[in-house]
């Protein structure tokens, strides 16, 4: 993986997507995070559920894309939520106020937790 590359892998539980990521979101990589999102989310999902541990960098396009997605989702009554921040990706994440746009939570099960499932 180099400097720019972002991987993405998903699973389902029921109908919640959770997309894991890894590497670093920012202007080269933050239009194929949001496609990829939209791509791999279904229509009657309850919602999806990102996996931050793994990004490394998070950049204003990034947090662009994470809001994009945040307000298409809430459009189809769709939930979305943010867990295992690295505390440096929660620190950006947090000045730009959109701790208070988007739920931001330690862990995948307390995202379920969350979205009730």
């Amino acid at each position: 993986m180099n400097a720019t590359s972002l991987q993405i892998d998903s699973a389902r539980e029921g109908e919640v997507l959770t997309v894991s990521v890894t590497g670093r979101i920012d202007g080269m990589t933050a239009s194929d995070f949001e496609k990829e999102i939209r791509e791999l989310f279904v229509e009657d999902d309850d919602g999806v559920i990102v996996d931050l541990s793994g990004v490394t960098y998070l950049s204003s396009a990034g947090l662009r894309s994470m809001l994009l997605i945040a307000k298409t989702l809430n459009k189809m009554q769709s939930k979305f939520a943010l867990c295992a921040v690295p505390n440096t990706i929660l620190e950006i994440i947090k000045i730009a106020g959109f701790d208070r746009i988007i739920d931001v939570v330690p862990s995948h099960a307390d995202a379920l937790a969350k979205f009730g499932n």
